[in-house]
């Protein structure tokens, strides 16, 4: 079975993209957010492991991982950019 052929691998690592893409549209996470953020995460990496086994499985999680991590430092970038000139005249 080649994967790469196959629309459910893509539906699922678009998922799994998605999903982890969440946090960085949040302005706040607690507790609860983020564990059902991680557990929908888990369980799209991990119904591609039972359907396309574990090599498909990690570049996933790991190309989805990476994303998520990429756009939470843009946005934390980006709104400690925004929040600058307010501390820096709030302060004199």
């Amino acid at each position: 079975m080649n994967v790469l052929h196959e629309p459910i691998f893509w539906l699922f690592a678009a998922a799994c993209l998605a999903i982890s893409s969440i946090p960085s549209l949040l302005r706040s996470i607690d507790r609860r957010k983020a564990a059902i953020i991680v557990t929908l995460w888990a369980m799209a990496c991990g119904t591609i492991y039972i359907l396309f086994g574990t090599i498909p499985a990690i570049i996933s999680a790991l190309c989805s991982a990476v994303w998520g991590a990429f756009l939470l430092a843009a946005s934390l970038i980006r709104s400690g950019v925004k929040s600058m000139p307010n501390n820096r005249f709030e302060n004199r």
